[in-house]
């Protein structure tokens, strides 16, 4: 009777443990609102261009995939994508105004992550990420690809049976890359807060 009275015990941890987690397994998606800070830097001759970082404000949208690793762990497989164009850095004169702007931004990640209460998940994420780097003259634009990698931190609050409220800050940083036909080496980097909505499916 012992015996079964404790096998029931762990039997019904376990179901309480998996319905817990279950609050964040599946599909899930989402829009966001993102505070972004970037800057682009580059080097030509013995002069260094950097910290010509601004702040922008943009949209974006997420989907995720969770699966349970535990009885209170969760992996998530995520993309998201950035709808705004992400201000980069500015350089005026009295008669020209040049500007870098990051586009079409998208990351593919993976985020472990540990419940905090049945309806709070706490997750660490690393991410790759893609998209362009665009340099405008009053005259011309030129764009050329950009990728580099990204970690941030996050929270997702369950507020309803299927809808959570998601804070995130990442860190994200481009490799070198070059215009065509230049020979002058520019990457930047950015800093990205952001507050979503989800839907889990």
């Amino acid at each position: 009777m012992k015996k079964l009275l404790i096998c029931l015990a762990a039997t019904a941890a376990v179901c309480s443990a998996q319905a817990q987690s279950g609050n964040f397994t599946g599909f899930s998606a989402g829009g966001n609102m993102a505070m972004n800070a970037a800057t682009a830097s580059e080097t030509v001759g013995t002069t260094t261009l950097d910290g010509i970082g601004q702040h922008s404000i943009g949209v974006g949208g997420f989907a995720a995939y969770g699966l349970s690793i535990g009885s209170a762990s969760i992996l998530t497989l995520g993309f998201d994508y950035s709808f705004s164009d992400i201000k980069a850095g500015e350089l005026k004169s009295a008669t020209t105004s040049d500007s870098y702007k990051l586009q079409n931004l998208s990351s593919l990640s993976i985020a472990p992550g540990t419940l905090l209460t049945d309806k709070t998940l706490a997750y660490f994420k690393l991410g790759f990420e893609n998209g362009k780097l665009a340099f405008t003259t009053s005259s011309t634009t030129n764009t050329t690809n950009i990728a580099g990698t990204s970690w941030g931190l996050g929270t997702k609050t369950m507020f309803s049976k299927n809808t959570f409220l998601q804070i995130e800050v990442k860190q994200t940083n481009f490799r070198a890359t070059r215009y065509e036909n230049s020979s002058v080496d520019i990457s930047a980097r950015s800093t990205t807060g952001s507050v979503g909505v989800g839907f889990m499916f």
